[in-house]
């Protein structure tokens, strides 16, 4: 696995309650939030980049107790916290066990994450940036004339600009 293999690990309910279509569904429908967020990520994984892998991790406690720790579905890998441990936690291991071998990109709004991640030098984007790079700009009348509707964040800039210079060499 290289180091141009990009993960991105998802805080799977904090994602889910960012996202408007998927919240509705939590937290009273937990497994039809999860399914809709796998569903959801499986439908734009090409937004992501083309070699990327794809891990959301859960909290236990808000889960049935028939559920494996790690179980892959439509080509992403669900990891549950075990009871006791808290999804951010298992974020927080996962990148510190794998940053050296490959780019990390942590999807979060929570502080404890995005603080601890970021000294294994991985990226945090926060769930609406990740909508923004998910979802295509919608067309107005001021598209059609050309004005910008949308900016382009930080983070889709260095990806544009990495895949510029891939093309130019």
């Amino acid at each position: 696995m290289g180091k141009n293999k990009q993960l991105y690990l998802f805080d799977g309910y904090n994602v889910i309650n960012k996202i408007p279509e998927l919240k509705r569904f939590f937290p009273k429908e937990l497994q039809r939030a999860r399914e809709a967020l796998v569903d959801y990520l499986a439908s734009r994984r090409s937004c992501l980049g083309p070699d990327c892998e794809i891990k959301i991790v859960f909290d236990a406690r808000n889960s049935s107790q028939d559920l494996t720790r790690q179980q892959t579905v439509k080509g992403i890998c669900l990891l549950f916290a075990d009871p006791g441990q808290e999804a951010d936690d298992l974020i927080i291991d996962e990148v510190r066990r794998q940053y050296q071998h490959r780019q990390i990109k942590v999807v979060s709004n929570d502080n404890k994450i995005g603080n601890h991640v970021r000294v294994f030098q991985a990226r945090l984007l926060k769930a609406e940036d990740l909508v923004g790079m998910l979802n295509p700009v919608k067309f107005s009348r001021a598209t059609a004339k050309g004005k910008v509707c949308q900016k382009i964040n930080s983070v889709d800039g260095d990806d544009i600009t990495a895949e510029l210079e891939k093309l130019w060499k």
